[in-house]
């Protein structure tokens, strides 16, 4: 069976170079296609070069998302395109194993498929593109967003996503607030604070508080020591509202990213189903979802030492440790770093998987049951944005011709 691959692309607004957006959507897609010719080449690479962050616009005439976002965005394009032209234009080899790729490049830019008319699928097998409106499906399934229940030390739970901003309670010297975009800070603050009843303070001992996200839902926590946290779908972080002790240590399921503030007298400790993350200051990311087969964390920055049982590994950056029953511990080199992190960056990521394992992903952040009625052997590969309602998700799925859904009662049912 031929390889088939096809690509998301995506549309700006007029550059400064006065090229339509009809003209720009068709280069690049040539581009990426590898069908431009030399002449076109030249054009999208000076176009990637000439083009500037803060002139990014998106099919409504405003700007969206921040500068910043924009640049990594571009960043990440160009690398692309770099690689692109290093890359042989040989021909896919034939696989007995049908595997749907599509461009990774939309990894850098899915967010911005949001805001253009039309998602482009591109099949090299046929050498033909085809185009799906995103329009609206009926008993569609919304994408999740920051939904998360604090429980504190007295057994209190708060509602994060429906309670307003402000202090939220004060737990010993630590006063723990809303903030306006939605995050949890934990703010070290021996001044009692007006407004707060003695009710919330808690003068004793460190307490220890659990977030928890649902089901399509996710939540950024800032912890005592200024580490930041971002949690996934089905996930829980317990820390102490103070790190009083020689380590600073919290447990975690589901799957975390974190940014851990550097403090060398004071190790940072993740706990995670009996294997412990040790760091001082680093940013990596922990999966350990009970549905999965495999427990990984993913090293971005700085090192880490995981320790399970009577064997330990030291993580550098770009490499992942994975513990699973059968192998045990084990160390993977040179691992995408990206697609780990992924799903902080709103997108969903695949590399070589199987529907099963992406129908767990979108079961988690749909929060939908998944039924797969039959036999799906394809795997697939590449990058979708986690911000769009999940009928989205299949229309690219579905461009393979290999896999069908439905929607009833809020569950989805995959079939060949």
């Amino acid at each position: 069976m031929a390889v088939s691959s096809f690509g998301c692309n995506y549309q700006y607004g007029n550059h400064r170079r006065n090229m339509t957006e009809e003209q720009l959507t068709g280069l690049i897609q040539k581009y990426l296609s590898g069908e431009a010719t030399e002449e076109e080449k030249i054009k999208v690479e000076q176009w990637y070069e000439s083009f500037e962050a803060n002139s990014l616009r998106f099919m409504s005439g405003e700007a969206k998302g921040t500068d910043m976002s924009a640049t990594r965005s571009l960043d990440a394009i160009k690398k692309k395109i770099a690689q692109k032209q290093a890359e042989s234009r040989e021909s896919a080899p034939v696989s007995k194993t049908k595997v749907i790729h599509f461009w990774r490049v939309a990894a850098a830019v899915a967010v911005l498929i949001l805001f253009s008319g039309t998602i482009y699928f591109l099949s090299h097998s046929s050498n033909k593109r085809s185009t799906v409106p995103l329009v609206s499906v009926k008993n569609d399934i919304q994408p999740g967003g920051n939904k998360a229940i604090l429980t504190l030390g007295n057994g209190t739970k708060i509602v994060l996503d429906s309670t307003n901003t402000g202090i939220l309670s004060i737990q010993g010297n630590t006063k723990i607030v809303k903030l306006n975009g939605g995050q949890l800070a934990y703010n070290p603050d021996p001044s009692a604070t007006p407004g707060v009843t003695s009710r919330d303070k808690v003068q004793s001992k460190v307490q220890y508080n659990t977030i928890t996200t649902p089901r399509g839902g996710q939540y950024e926590v800032r912890l005592p020591d200024g580490s930041k946290v971002w949690l996934n779908a089905a996930s829980s972080l317990r820390f102490p509202t103070a790190f009083t002790g020689m380590d600073r240590e919290v447990q975690v399921t589901g799957e975390a990213y974190f940014e851990i503030a550097k403090k060398a007298n004071q190790p940072f400790k993740v706990s995670v189903k009996g294997m412990i993350v040790n760091v001082l200051g680093t940013h990596f990311n922990v999966m350990a979802y009970d549905n999965e087969p495999v427990i990984k964390t993913t090293l971005l920055e700085g090192s880490v030492k995981i320790t399970q049982g009577d064997k330990n590994l030291i993580l550098k950056p770009g490499q992942e440790a994975q513990l699973n029953q059968n192998d045990g511990l084990e160390l993977i080199k040179d691992v995408n770093v990206d697609e780990a992190v992924a799903w902080k960056n709103h997108l969903f990521w695949f590399d070589n998987d199987d529907i099963q394992s992406i129908m767990r992903q979108l079961s988690r952040w749909y929060d939908a049951d998944v039924v797969i009625e039959g036999k799906i052997p394809d795997l697939f590969t590449g990058s979708i944005p986690r911000d769009v309602p999940v009928s989205k998700i299949f229309e690219v799925l579905e461009k393979t011709g290999s896999i069908r859904y439905k929607i009833e009662n809020g569950k989805i049912i995959v079939s060949p």
